[in-house]
């Protein structure tokens, strides 16, 4: 999974983010190139388009929706198989090849219980918004990475989460 929360959970505000933070697409770009990405239909709308150099994968209820350059998928396990079939036909010999899951809210909410990292922004601030991570507690990950960035007095961190091993 991967996205970028403020200090209350914030993730988004009328389906855009609250925040620009000079890198962070670039960031996103860097983590997910070649991976396969599922998102909402919401969240497809938001950006527009399919993302280039991977395989884009739309969760959406009505089985009828369509846009070009991506797959419709009509549950998150759909997307999430269609996803590792994309590493299989592509010959891969990964063992745990990442699938990513972009947003929405509803969608990373039903995700969390099959979810092993997290890569995310974490922004040290607080916004106005309507859409909030509430599916996730930080005492439920490790960090395995940190990048602390600073642009123009706002301080944000890239972390790698992962699921503690049991």
């Amino acid at each position: 999974m991967m996205l970028a929360m403020d200090n209350n959970k914030l993730i988004g505000r009328e389906n855009d983010m609250p925040w620009h933070i000079p890198g962070e697409q670039i960031y996103f770009k860097q983590v997910t190139m070649g991976k396969p990405i599922i998102m909402g239909r919401k969240t497809y709308d938001s950006i527009g388009r399919p993302l280039p150099g991977r395989p884009n994968f739309v969760v959406t209820r009505n089985a009828d929706w369509q846009a070009e350059g991506v797959s419709t998928c009509t549950s998150l396990q759909m997307a999430i198989d269609a996803g590792a079939q994309y590493y299989v036909d592509q010959g891969s010999s990964e063992e745990a090849p990442e699938v990513m899951i972009i947003g929405g809210a509803g969608l990373c909410r039903e995700a969390m219980p099959q979810t092993q990292r997290i890569y995310l922004t974490a922004i040290d601030n607080e916004y106005e918004g309507d859409i909030y991570f509430d599916s996730f507690e930080w005492s439920d990950w490790v960090e395995r990475s940190r990048q602390d960035k600073e642009h123009e007095g706002l301080k944000y961190a890239y972390l790698v989460l992962e699921r503690p091993e049991t």
